[in-house]
């Protein structure tokens, strides 16, 4: 398992900005379709970025991700992409390998700044095809109230598999479920809270160089049915099919759920719309002798082949890079870590989701890994509806994963 960064080093590194060449401030417009969650961000970080290059504008296009990966796929394909889009980390490569994207490595200047798991994660063939800003895994958060009222120590959380499903099934009752799950909205959503317990389990869904199915082999099954029986024995709400991370933090707030794994973006709206809930942060629950895991997630920015102005764009992108930037523009923690000296990661709530950092690990680069794992997501909603068991479930996904590969 890498480690991420050699934190005494890294962290006190300081270097320069992204380098831009005069050449990319031709006149011109770029199209920037960057997530709903970002927007607010994006507007002040566009409107710097327009007060300092008058001659560029920025046309800035909000998507949702609910169905996202489709919609950028779309667009690549079509011929009729913008000019900058955000993608997450894992897409990357599959752009890279069908020509989607242009390569970037002429944008980064100050490669010994970013934690290198960052770039890997977007590198393909020694080139680098996206410009990471945010960088991420997930934890558990809890409700310290919830497991003191049923008796637990909540500055002593569970850490194994089956102390986490006892702690969770002490939390379920009047009405209050101990711990959901997602199964539904856009896929991202399950396969974050779903995939690291394969590997916890020695499983996964395609093996890491991507040559071989590993969705229907008896580590994975195990896992998929730990995940899936938190529905199945009444610990994760009725609504688990429908709900998605941004449900289960909103039933976090009601309190009408204990637990629910998600990433350090969720604090904030907590502590904003329930102040009265104790929040604790712990490790996602491993099983007994193995290690954690989680996956390393986050975001990049890319440019399509066939952008309308990407001289433009990589100009904008320079900028979007910088360690300034990045502290504004990622509501997690940023790729850079210069950036990450900013006051607003400092945050001892935060600690925990850093300490999961190490253990984070990026999904394999595979060309269909969208489709992939679809396949994958729909054999968990077959679980969750009851009409499958898990081994069906999982040889089925196997053998539509098998034609892709």
């Amino acid at each position: 398992m890498k480690k991420l960064f050699k934190t005494a080093a890294l962290l006190g590194c300081t270097v320069s900005g992204l380098a831009l060449s005069a050449g990319w401030a031709s006149a011109g417009e770029v199209t920037w379709w960057t997530p709903n969650f970002n927007e607010a961000r994006a507007r002040e970080l566009v409107e710097k970025f327009q007060a300092a290059n008058p001659d560029i504008t920025i046309n800035l296009e909000i998507t949702t991700t609910d169905g996202l990966p489709q919609r950028i796929l779309t667009a690549l394909q079509s011929g009729a992409a913008p000019d900058v889009i955000d993608v997450q980390h894992g897409w990357v490569n599959g752009y890279a390998q069908n020509n989607l994207v242009v390569p970037l490595d002429e944008v980064l200047t100050d490669r010994e700044d970013y934690i290198p798991a960052a770039l890997d994660y977007v590198t393909w063939e020694d080139q680098l095809w996206g410009i990471p800003y945010r960088i991420e895994t997930h934890a558990i958060i809890y409700n310290k109230g919830d497991l003191v009222a049923a008796g637990l120590d909540p500055e002593n959380p569970p850490q194994t598999w089956e102390e986490f499903v006892a702690a969770a099934q002490a939390m379920t009752k009047d009405g209050k479920s101990g711990f959901a799950i997602t199964g539904g909205g856009e896929v991202g959503n399950t396969i974050f809270r779903s995939l690291p317990f394969m590997w916890m389990a020695g499983g996964g869904i395609i093996s890491e160089d991507g040559t071989e199915v590993l969705v229907n082999s008896p580590e994975s099954v195990r896992a998929v049915t730990y995940y899936t029986d938190f529905l199945k024995n009444g610990i994760s709400p009725s609504s688990t099919l429908e709900n998605d991370g941004t449900a289960n933090r909103r039933l976090f707030i009601a309190e009408t759920v204990s637990m629910y794994q998600s990433g350090q973006f969720d604090v904030n709206s907590i502590r904003q719309e329930n102040p009265n809930i104790d929040i604790g942060v712990m490790a996602i629950p491993h099983p007994e002798g193995a290690d954690t895991a989680a996956i390393l997630g986050g975001w990049s920015l890319v440019v399509p082949t066939d952008a309308k102005n990407p001289e433009e764009a990589k100009t904008f992108i320079a900028f979007l890079g910088e360690a300034d930037s990045q502290a504004v523009l990622t509501d997690t923690f940023p790729a850079r870590v210069s950036a990450m000296e900013a006051e607003r990661f400092q945050d001892p709530i935060l600690q925990v989701f850093k300490e999961m950092l190490p253990f984070g690990r990026p999904v394999p680069a595979h060309p269909r890994w969208v489709q992939i794992s679809q396949a994958y997501f729909d054999g968990i909603q077959r679980i969750l509806l009851g009409d499958e068991d898990v081994q069906t479930a999982m040889d089925g996904a196997a053998d539509e994963i098998e034609a892709l590969l």
